[in-house]
């Protein structure tokens, strides 16, 4: 009896944890899943975004995911996300780009070689708007 109410008591303190982590994305919304918006995902250099998505987030949305390296030698590599937003006629809306990350090498059985990435825009685009979102390594010809 006392050993299955100490199972209980720990399933019950699991849940509550598992509640209570989960209520800060509770209120997101994705834009993604929803079809309210496409991402498309490019890759330029040996950093690739291994996944991203799209969230409302209080007046605008925000643009979250995770760069890769392709190969497994090498120091880091800085990288960052270009995001360009199309409405559905195919006008540039907006334009947002991450801050910087160093992209380690890629280590087989290690979790390290994922760096997170997100973006914020104001605005929430239009329903049927596409976002580009580009992993970029090099440094742009606006870059102060």
């Amino acid at each position: 009896m006392r050993k299955k109410l100490s199972a209980i008591t720990v399933a019950l303190s699991f849940g509550l944890v598992v509640s209570i982590i989960s209520g800060g994305a509770a209120n997101r919304v994705d834009l993604v899943d929803s079809g309210f918006l496409t991402l498309e995902k490019h890759a330029t250099g040996k950093v690739y975004i291994a996944w991203s998505d799209a969230y409302e987030h209080e007046d605008g949305f925000v643009i979250t995911g995770v760069l890769r390296r392709r190969d497994h030698v090498g120091s880091a590599i800085k990288a960052h996300v270009d995001v360009t937003v199309l409405s559905p006629e195919g006008r540039v809306v907006d334009t947002a780009r991450s801050n910087a990350v160093y992209v380690p090498r890629r280590i087989t059985g290690r979790g390290q070689s994922f760096k997170r990435f997100n973006v914020y825009l104001p605005n929430v685009p239009p329903r049927g708007s596409t976002v580009r979102v580009i992993s970029h390594t090099g440094p742009h010809d606006d870059a102060t």
